[in-house]
């Protein structure tokens, strides 16, 4: 009987030695949520990548043992063809852990814009400057058809000059623009957009159709947070 008691004592102890040794800190979550208008492409040092499509929020799993993490991120738009349109968008941050979780709003600052446009006219629109006469000008190859439909296009340098213009693909000599402050407003906020409307002209003028939108950071829980601005950076064969 004593050996009996003996040995359940021993494997009692033997159970819980087991269960200590595999005792094991929970991992910090360090979090993504993407305030923008296009994907965002993540990647956490160590830890892979991951896509977050916007207002979506993503989430990394990092051993504490690591003291900190490093991400990286981009954003662009794009055309149906998958060539990248306007400015790139990225992010490059270390981040020390502390605590269980920590939520990174990744946002733009009113210098940037996302640009959408609706072409209800008779005429396809083609190519798109935007910032037209200015330094910081560009010039994508895209047309925007006159089907009505909503096109997103992609991110620029936001400026009280700021002059979006596209030629009208039938006739060339001939264009329509919007000029900001006149045409359109910005909302001068983070996360900002606006969709610029087109319809038929007989010539060149302003066209004064626009849409604006904002979405700045509004955080409601108690978990900690931060908000990370991208950096602008010109995409390859873009005329500035």
């Amino acid at each position: 009987m004593r050996k009996l008691t003996l040995c359940a004592l021993c494997l009692t102890a033997l159970f819980l030695a087991s269960c200590h040794i595999h005792e094991y800190d929970a991992p910090f979550l360090a979090k993504f949520q993407n305030m923008l208008y296009t994907d965002i492409q993540i990647t956490v040092s160590g830890y892979g990548s991951k896509t977050i499509a916007p207002g979506e929020t993503v989430t990394f799993r990092i051993n504490r043992s690591d003291q900190s993490y490093h991400y990286e991120a981009e954003t662009h738009g794009e055309s149906a063809s998958g060539a990248p349109i306007g400015l790139y968008v990225d992010w490059n941050r270390t981040r020390e852990i502390s605590g269980d979780s920590y939520l990174t709003y990744l946002i733009t600052f009113e210098d940037l814009f996302f640009l959408r446009m609706r072409n209800t006219g008779n005429h396809d629109l083609n190519p798109l400057y935007v910032n037209y006469g200015l330094q910081a000008q560009t010039v994508d190859d895209i047309t925007i058809p006159g089907n009505g439909l909503l096109y997103n296009t992609g991110y620029y340098y936001a400026y009280a000059a700021t002059r979006v213009q596209s030629n009208w693909l039938d006739m060339p000599s001939d264009y329509t623009y919007w000029q900001q402050g006149q045409h359109f407003h910005f909302p001068w906020s983070e996360n900002q957009a606006i969709t610029l409307l087109n319809t038929f002209k007989k010539d060149a003028s302003g066209e004064t159709s626009y849409e604006a939108e904002a979405k700045p950071v509004s955080h409601t829980s108690e978990e900690p947070f931060g908000a990370d601005a991208g950096v602008p950076r010109s995409v390859s064969g873009s005329a500035h």
